[in-house]
């Protein structure tokens, strides 16, 4: 962090009285979801954002939706409000809007650099939305070279915001636990908790935000923290796709399309594959072409590698009907089809991020009849899946 940064930062949160502000993010994490409704609808720019971040992380029980988390974040910004443009850098991050990191630079910078300190004074108010915002900024490697990112800074806001209640940030909070000596190079004072963090997915699982239920899925279908279990991977990664979180969807997908619980369901991995195309145009389009190609080669009598159906069934993570059609994806435009240049890559010093699209297990190995056990045999308490090269989800840290 540089001296500037750090001279703001201590002249506001040392010397602004914290009572001026309030402390609406507290307000809006504890309203219900129709009081915060109609405060946006009748313009109250901070819930207007904060509706915003509602639909970017799938909080207070509403689906995942870019395209409305940009609608509110628009009308938040049309009054310069902090939090409206904080999230509208945050949807530059991913497609379909962006990414774009120069946006994402400009806007984080912008809600930052504010001549009247709007951000500051809200952290200094104890507002866990202002702590989640100001850590985030402060992991984005899109804000240099204005800004120095500072991971053991930030750290210490999401596990303030967390504390306050805010979920987003709880994920956050328990990523640095579960990864923490994955961090290369840097001292975040929070050492690794393997229990402590799945603990923490689990409490946001259970408040059903669609990203805890897909970092715990994580857990199980690496055996941080918990048993190894495919099975009850599934059901997280699931339980996230249903309500439009795109990477758990394509992953679903691929659960479901090469049977790494049971049977292989091409029809279940085309409708998750389909659903990932509201968001990921280019990545869903490939997996729907691959899974086409296994329909084709299925029709044409061509083996392909499927697993032996286990003993025990996958249970249903949500009510929602399966056999529905997914929605239609949004019309092709300027902002969803056009590359931009330099195109933004987190790196190792980063977390995990929650909307990452990179890389799927490989499809299990064909049985060998020879060495193949007898599933009758099974025992319930091992996880029954290949292992192979078929060990690393998107972005799972060892």
């Amino acid at each position: 962090m540089s001296y500037i940064t750090k001279f703001l930062l201590a002249f506001f949160l040392l010397h602004w009285p914290v009572y001026l502000n309030g402390n609406e993010g507290r307000k809006w994490i504890e309203e219900d979801l129709k009081t915060l409704e109609r405060s946006a609808q009748e313009g109250d720019s901070y819930a207007q954002g904060f509706l915003a971040l509602c639909y970017v992380h799938g909080d207070k029980g509403l689906d995942i939706s870019f395209d409305k988390a940009s609608y509110w974040a628009n009308l938040s910004m049309e009054t310069n409000h902090w939090l409206g443009l904080f999230t509208m850098g945050y949807l530059n991050r991913f497609p379909p809007i962006g990414p774009n990191p120069e946006k994402v630079g400009s806007l984080y910078t912008k809600v930052f650099s504010d001549p009247d300190g709007t951000l500051v004074k809200n952290v200094a108010a104890n507002d866990p939305v202002a702590s989640y915002v100001l850590a985030e900024i402060f992991t984005a490697e899109e804000v240099e070279p204005e800004l120095s990112p500072d991971l053991r800074f930030a750290a210490k806001h999401y596990a303030s915001s967390s504390s306050s209640g805010y979920a987003p940030a709880t994920v956050q909070h328990a990523l640095l636990k579960l990864h923490a000596n994955a961090i290369e190079g840097q001292n975040i004072d929070i050492g690794k908790d393997l229990a402590g963090g799945v603990s923490l997915l689990k409490e946001v699982a259970g408040k059903k935000l669609p990203s805890g239920h897909h970092f715990l899925g994580r857990c199980y279908f690496k055996g941080i923290g918990v048993n190894e279990d495919y099975e009850m991977a599934l059901v997280h990664f699931q339980a996230a796709a249903d309500r439009g979180y795109t990477t758990a969807q394509l992953i679903v997908a691929h659960f479901y399309a090469y049977g790494l619980t049971g049977p292989a369901k091409i029809d279940l991995a085309l409708r998750y594959a389909n659903l990932a195309l509201l968001q990921d145009r280019v990545k869903a389009s490939e997996k729907i072409a691959e899974y086409e190609q296994l329909l084709a080669d299925q029709a044409s009598g061509k083996e392909r590698p499927i697993m032996r159906q286990p003993l025990n069934t996958v249970p249903s993570p949500t009510a929602s009907s399966i056999m529905e059609p997914p929605p239609l994806p949004p019309e092709p435009t300027a902002v969803n089809i056009q590359p931009r240049d330099p195109v933004f890559k987190p790196t190792v010093n980063r977390l995990p991020s929650i909307y990452e699209n990179t890389g799927f297990p490989e499809p299990p190995p064909p049985p060998d009849p020879q060495t193949t056990p007898d599933p009758n045999n099974h025992h319930p308490n091992q996880p029954h899946h290949p292992r192979g090269n078929s060990g690393l989800l998107p972005g799972v840290a060892e």
